[in-house]
């Protein structure tokens, strides 16, 4: 097994932000990521003395709701993971009169914008971070691997980038992905397994069974 970062993160200034200014006017707010989940820690944690009483919570992986964990006792997830199956329950919780504010990296989270048809304000999206594709390590030195786990969909879209700048062909290896984002990035007869974590359990769990085979 080995290592493969495939982007640098560059948070980025949100002290003035809006969101962070008058964050207690938010009755929920979903963070898209554990690296969202951090920054927006130190962010919320630099301008106000406690948390806002009363606001929910929403994570769309097990590792984001984690990291939340650490400070906040209310996170739910969505029983699967992945963007798709945390907006249908929503849809369960959120009344129309409730303000939804959405935390990720630059250029995420705008599929939370289907909330916008239950809601009288739109929902706020706050980019904490920018992820730029990057690696330190020669991916000549992907010659025999046979899978390759993706810790977010963020990650594999960079992987794929630098796949693709370097000459790799993708349909070469088994992709693990963590949600039904990263799934639909995944090239046309791509062999995957979707997986609830990036976890050594969860990838031996799935090497069980046969991969599916991307339409």
């Amino acid at each position: 097994m080995i290592a493969l970062p495939c982007v640098q993160s560059y948070p980025l200034d949100v002290a003035l932000d809006p969101a962070i200014v008058d964050f207690d006017r938010f009755d929920h707010v979903v963070v898209t990521s554990p690296e969202s989940a951090r920054l927006l820690i130190d962010a919320v944690l630099s301008r106000w003395a406690q948390w806002p009483a009363e606001q929910q919570f929403w994570a769309v992986g097990l590792g984001t709701a984690e990291v939340l964990r650490s400070e906040l006792h209310l996170v739910r997830t969505a029983s699967s993971p992945g963007s798709e199956s945390l907006i249908e329950l929503m849809r369960t919780a959120i009344r129309p009169e409730d303000r939804l504010l959405i935390v990720s990296g630059k250029g995420s989270g705008r599929q939370f914008g289907e909330l916008n048809s239950l809601l009288l304000d739109p929902v706020v999206h706050i980019e904490l971070f920018e992820l730029v594709p990057d690696v330190d390590l020669d991916l000549q030195n992907l010659n025999g691997i046979g899978g390759i786990v993706h810790g977010s969909a963020a990650l594999l879209d960079a992987f794929l980038q630098l796949a693709d700048a370097r000459g790799l062909n993708a349909l070469d290896y088994v992709h693990f992905v963590t949600s039904s984002d990263a799934k639909a990035q995944l090239p046309s007869g791509s062999r995957y397994y979707q997986l609830n974590s990036p976890t050594p359990d969860e990838v031996r769990l799935a090497m069980q069974g046969e991969p599916s085979v991307k339409d």
